[in-house]
């Protein structure tokens, strides 16, 4: 019995010998070690936080602009107090409203309209990105265009026009 414990002894001892040098290189591997690292790809270099918008024909920004992810067309109005969305470009941007929504009265170029308050998710224009961004929703024929209004334009670090161009800076 003795023999054959010396035996398994041994036999154990030249294993261990034999695989030693294998699991002593393991165990200095860092996790780096293990695999390459990966290799960052380059992105282009824009310059972030800012969009230009040329004047059209009659000197007004029209743009398309992202509305909770969805593209929109859109009139640059500084006078407009709120962004308004047309009913029906609301509803693309995944807003709800009801009939019982159009609870507030609003002053438009074509008269006293009821319109409805929401909050938008996010509104994209070129690189800049506003969130939480109070608006309205008019009906289609309330409204000839979405506009761009103050509660956007307002919460920027800058906006002025500059040769032709409103430019915009976050």
């Amino acid at each position: 019995m003795m023999l054959r414990l010396l035996g398994w002894v041994l036999a154990a001892t030249v294993v261990i010998g034999f695989f030693a040098p294998q699991l002593q290189r393991l165990a200095e591997l860092s996790p780096a070690d293990e695999a390459p690292a990966p290799v960052a790809t380059p992105k282009p270099v824009v310059a972030l936080g800012r969009a230009e918008i040329a004047a059209d024909g009659r000197g007004h920004f029209v743009l398309t602009g992202r509305v909770n992810g969805r593209p929109l067309s859109m009139l640059a109005d500084t006078g407009a107090t709120l962004v308004a969305l047309r009913a029906s470009d609301a509803r693309a941007a995944g807003l709800i409203v009801l009939r019982g929504d159009y609870t507030a009265k609003v002053s438009t170029a074509g008269g006293v309209a009821e319109a409805a308050r929401v909050h938008l998710q996010e509104i994209e224009v070129g690189d800049i990105r506003v969130t939480d961004v109070d608006a309205l929703v008019l009906s289609d024929n309330q409204l000839a265009t979405n506009l761009l209004g103050m509660s956007f334009l307002g919460r920027l670090k800058a906006f002025a026009i500059e040769n032709g161009r409103l430019v915009l800076s976050q």
